[in-house]
């Protein structure tokens, strides 16, 4: 298992997972994009030659955003999230953050609870963030 800073041999496969992961899917456009931002750390996940899954965090000072999040769906329920939030944080600890910030929609039960098992805590709420539904905010302190 590896991360690498995310290039753009990894961009369709990028696009794919996200596309059956979300239901506003970033486009290639905004990958791009955030990849050349320099707040930006985008990462894919890599096990034997195959992407895995990818996230793309903001920082600036000291705190952090996570953006994206997601794993290829063939490949979910196998510790992959808690790899990839395990790494997050070995980030935000080399870069002496001390608050990261989310969204998640208030259904998705799975990760809700891993992310409270890393230590995130439930401080707001964003009405109908995802139009139909609203997304809690969520904080960890470092």
């Amino acid at each position: 298992m590896k991360f690498l800073n995310f290039s753009d041999i990894f961009l369709d496969k990028v696009v794919d997972i996200e596309n059956k992961s979300f239901l506003k899917p970033w486009t290639k456009e905004m990958f791009l994009e955030s990849k050349n931002n320099n707040c930006v750390i985008f990462k894919v996940l890599i096990v034997d030659e195959i992407l895995i899954g990818y996230y793309v965090i903001n920082h600036f000072e000291n705190e952090m955003e996570i953006l994206r999040i997601a794993v290829c769906h063939k490949f979910r329920n196998k510790s992959f999230g808690k790899a990839m939030l395990t790494d997050i944080l070995s980030v935000a600890s080399i870069e002496k953050v001390k608050f990261i910030f989310l969204e998640v929609r208030k259904s998705n039960i799975i990760a809700l609870k891993l992310y409270k098992i890393f230590g995130f805590k439930e401080i707001g709420v964003r009405k109908k963030y995802y139009k139909t539904e609203d997304a809690l905010i969520l904080k960890h302190c470092l």
